[in-house]
């Protein structure tokens, strides 16, 4: 057996014997979704399955964040890794036995199984203390689904604090890929994440008689449309850009043309710099098709979530220390970045690393 052979088979040993625990954790953060900063229960969850550990509990900067530090048995740098603890206002329909005990929740998004394998590298790295080379930080970070904890967990010096973060990773459970593979890509790998408004005013009245009114309903249809000439003739082809309209709200009757309509929708995107080009193009359009109408607009721009773009060197590590532990076929290679938006992306702004998907599909 070669070293690295025998190292794994160690490291494998020490997993298996966490993984019934482990399992349970997973199912009960399952039974238990809560959504945005109030995950309280959760943290509870979490406490209660470390409260064992050999590990040092930090201060979180959020109250229900939980960040912990395992400190190795060897002089050297930080590395922090980072899971999501919060779920979705959605609806459990799984039917297994230890789905959500809280109606109209769920972790539908996979956060439960972030948190339960964290937990488990804990659980592992702690028996592993006197090969471990300075420090591991283990961050449970609240509001990751556009709550911006991770943004506020990274303005209040998580990375910073003695020791600071050298390096950060995370994970996503991703379905698109097969069970148990590893991806990341260099640069981008998911999108900006902005989000608008559009408020349309003018006067409204009968259906009967439209030529009395500023049919908002018509204009709504028309700016909707006209949008999506942002990517396809106003940006490069070559960068890729979305533009999408996801709620139209106008009028409450059948017979009745109303006076104010609202739209809203986000922008995705991975060049910042496009970001004004992308608002100010929107505008431009939205007032065009007003004042040609005579109607009024309010036209409100928010910037979300930032590119995560992840570096390229320790993504090269990333996949030859999957390749040389795992296996050639562990390290997925065909794939592409994501359209979707993560607030890690705050993370690897202040420190370089690592953000990867984790086949689970």
């Amino acid at each position: 057996m070669g070293n690295v052979d025998a190292a794994l088979f160690g490291i494998k040993e020490i997993v298996r014997s966490v993984l019934p625990e482990i399992k349970t954790l997973r199912h009960d953060l399952h039974k238990s979704p809560e959504t945005g900063f109030e995950v309280r229960r959760t943290r509870e969850i979490l406490l209660e399955a470390l409260e064992k550990s050999d590990i040092n509990f930090l201060p979180a900067s959020l109250d229900s964040g939980v960040v912990t530090l395992l400190e190795g048995n060897h002089e050297g740098r930080n590395v922090t890794l980072r899971a999501d603890m919060d779920a979705l206002p959605i609806e459990d329909i799984s039917g297994v036995e230890w789905c959500s005990k809280n109606s109209g929740f769920s972790h539908a998004c996979g956060h439960d199984g972030h948190m339960a394998i964290l937990a488990g590298t804990i659980r592992v790295l702690e028996q592993l203390k006197d090969r471990i080379p300075g420090s591991v930080r283990f961050v449970f970070q609240p509001a990751e689904e556009m709550g911006g904890g991770g943004k506020i967990m990274v303005e209040k010096g998580i990375l910073d604090r003695d020791p600071p973060a050298s390096a950060v990773y995370a994970l996503h459970g991703w379905t698109q890929l097969p069970p148990c593979v590893i991806a990341a890509i260099p640069g981008p790998m998911m999108a900006a994440a902005d989000t608008f408004t559009i408020t349309l005013r003018g006067p409204g009245g009968h259906g009967a008689f439209p030529h009395l009114t500023t049919d908002l309903v018509v204009l709504s249809a028309k700016i909707v449309q006209s949008l999506q000439t942002v990517t396809s003739r106003i940006i490069d082809p070559l960068d890729p850009v979305v533009v999408s309209v996801c709620s139209v709200q106008a009028g409450t009757a059948s017979n009745i043309i109303p006076d104010t309509a609202v739209l809203k929708g986000t922008t995705r995107y991975f060049d910042r710099s496009l970001k004004n080009k992308i608002a100010g193009s929107m505008e431009n359009i939205i007032k065009g098709i007003c004042e040609g109408a005579g109607a009024g607009y309010e036209f409100d721009y928010g910037e979300g979530y930032i590119p995560l773009l992840n570096d390229p060197d320790l993504v090269k590590f990333a996949e030859e220390t999957v390749k040389t532990y795992l296996g050639e076929n562990a390290w997925f290679e065909d794939i592409r970045p994501s359209m979707g938006a993560e607030d890690f992306s705050f993370y690897l702004k202040k420190v370089p690393g690592v953000f990867f998907f984790l086949g689970v599909g």
